[in-house]
């Protein structure tokens, strides 16, 4: 049994599931059936006292939402749902639109993840042979690259250094001095 992830639902011992909003409940089954060939889809049967408001205004949010992810801006979702361009931003400004957006932003992300990952995952092999082969081909410059990638992936990537001078006058004074970085920040604790 894994863990549940940020954004998925709780499954309880005793067989309730308590779902990111906060809703419980009673034990229930898996919608999708996860098919070895296929990417990860993971489905959980949802009921109506699981969304963050009410059906009728669930619809309201789900037809502002759906627009809304399809790009069109206020004033075009206005006209298309025939009501105020008022009612359209204090519907996106609540927190059930709040909550539907982000589900539904975060699933698309996850699949995307999941099939990026498995694309890398399966072409894992053929890219390191040809960091190998531009190691042992190519200009000079190739070679130092391919070198240079090799090395850092293989865990022998060179120190970051960061240098610390420490002063005492009448107090702590903490320097931190990076090599890329413009500005130096200060600590002075002169008072303390």
């Amino acid at each position: 049994m894994s863990l549940a992830q940020s954004g998925e639902p709780l499954r309880l011992a005793d067989g309730r599931v308590v779902y990111p909003g906060g809703n419980v409940n009673d034990a229930e089954q898996p919608r999708a059936v996860i098919e070895q060939d296929t990417p990860r889809v993971v489905n959980v049967r949802r009921r109506i006292s699981d969304l963050p408001a009410t059906p009728r205004q669930m619809n309201a949010i789900g037809a502002v939402l759906a627009y809304a992810l399809y790009g069109l801006d206020v004033e075009d979702i206005a006209e298309a749902i025939g009501t105020t361009i008022d009612r359209i931003e204090k519907i996106k400004a609540c927190d059930p639109y709040k909550q539907m957006h982000d589900a539904v932003v975060r699933t698309v992300l996850d699949s995307e993840t999941d099939v990026v990952r498995e694309l890398i995952s399966k072409n894992a092999r053929t890219a390191a042979q040809v960091m190998v082969d531009a190691l042992q081909a190519g200009t000079r410059a190739d070679r130092m690259a391919a070198a240079r990638d090799v090395l850092d992936r293989s865990g022998h990537r060179p120190a970051d250094v960061v240098e610390h001078r420490h002063r005492m006058d009448g107090g702590l004074v903490i320097e931190v001095v990076r090599r890329d970085a413009v500005n130096v920040p200060t600590i002075d604790m002169g008072g303390v």
